[in-house]
């Protein structure tokens, strides 16, 4: 298959369709609905309406080569199809036109509604060379290319995000829901869930500190215990040396934290928690999130989205396996991800799964509905993994 050479741009509004239109330039206009029912790494399967005409499409990607294979269909059959759709269906008004000679599309979006400009080029070097006129108002190009399916996995929210306001938001109020944007790259990502965690680690830190009762000094370790699995996973995002350092230093405060938690009183572990080893990793943890470029790692500009998908995958299959061989660190691990990143997706086996069993408490109450319900157990466990994958190369 021969590739198209493209240029995506997100326009402001769409006024310069309008201005196109009154210039007297012709266009072609389409409405589409689109959707997928399967997203793999080699093959996908995509349902479209073009103004009343339906296709089924299907892509098939080897290391040797690329095939789409596409059928019309009957409006029955699409409908039939949109029941088993992966995430939400794509809805666009689309205008083609030449511009400079170049095929050039602006598709209109609907929900958020917002416009995109494609100019398509015969050669490499045409798509380096080309440039827009700065009355066009192009608020973003973008360096990938933007398909329906990456849409329908990620989003639109092409607009951009503020790291530094969403930490003050954070300091201001320390109980805030996280919302993580789809588009923001990893680095960013995990920079701003671990200072949220940070932040509850230092309040619950103080308050065992000033308090001295048994619950802050399991919220405190809670949020340790949290930090070192979120550095763990974010293996490549951050610098390798030093984040290979902060996983250390956190796991290093975890194994002494119970060491002193064990005795029958709390003076030695207030001594410890009040002591310069906790002072001196608060205060390279705190730098290490706020400082920007320096801590970044070689995966740094994955996106946050993908790489949380591909984890929390690891999580859930690593918990099945675990179930009876390390329960401890198999159910912490995965209910962090349940916890934060069930509203991520757009998957309601993870929601079920957090629900039904991962707000329980102890360890028997958990593994005794796990044993009466194994088999529905097994279904939400595979078919969350099986909808994350779809992340996987994507």
């Amino acid at each position: 298959m021969v590739h198209e050479i493209q240029k995506n741009f997100l326009l402001s509004d769409a006024t310069l369709l309008m201005n196109f239109q009154k210039d007297g330039i012709l266009f072609k206009s389409s409405e589409f609905e689109i959707f997928y029912t399967k997203i793999t790494c080699s093959k996908s399967i995509k349902f479209k309406n073009i103004d009343g005409s339906f296709y089924k499409v299907i892509r098939i990607n080897d290391e040797i080569l690329e095939q789409n294979y596409e059928e019309k269909i009957s409006k029955k059959e699409f409908i039939k199809a949109r029941k088993n759709r992966i995430g939400k269906s794509i809805k666009k008004k689309r205008y083609e036109f030449k511009f400079c000679s170049l095929k050039s599309f602006i598709d209109v979006y609907s929900k958020p509604e917002i416009c995109i400009l494609k100019v398509f080029f015969p050669t490499l070097e045409e798509a380096r060379r080309f440039s827009l006129p700065n009355e066009f108002k192009i608020q973003k190009e973008f360096d990938y290319i933007l398909d329906s399916k990456f849409m329908i996995l990620y989003g639109c929210d092409f607009f951009k995000f503020d790291v530094e306001k969403y930490f003050k938001k954070i300091e201001k109020n320390q109980d805030i829901i996280l919302k993580f944007p789809n588009l923001i790259n990893a680095f960013k990502g995990y920079r701003i869930f671990l200072f949220y965690l940070f932040k509850k680690l230092k309040f619950y830190w103080n308050l065992a500190l000033d308090k001295k009762q048994k619950e802050y000094f399991c919220e405190f370790i809670s949020y340790a215990n949290k930090i070192h699995v979120i550095l763990v996973a974010a293996s490549g995002v951050f610098n390798q040396n030093l984040s290979k350092d902060l996983i250390f230093r956190f796991k290093d405060l975890i194994e002494k934290f119970s060491h002193f938690y064990k005795q029958d009183t709390y003076e030695d572990l207030l001594l410890f928690l009040s002591g310069e080893f906790i002072q001196s990793l608060f205060s390279d943890f705190d730098f290490f999130i706020k400082e920007n470029s320096f801590y970044e790692g070689e995966k740094k500009d994955k996106l946050f989205k993908q790489a949380i998908a591909i984890e929390f995958r690891k999580k859930l299959i690593f918990f099945k396996k675990n179930l009876l061989k390390d329960f401890e660190k198999s159910f912490l691990e995965l209910g962090i991800f349940l916890e934060y990143f069930c509203d991520f997706f757009d998957i309601k086996s993870l929601n079920k799964l957090y629900k039904k069993y991962f707000i329980l408490k102890s360890k028997k109450e958990i593994l005794s509905k796990i044993g009466n319900k194994k088999e529905k157990f097994d279904k939400l466990i595979s078919r969350s993994s099986k909808e994350l994958k779809i992340y996987k190369g994507c």
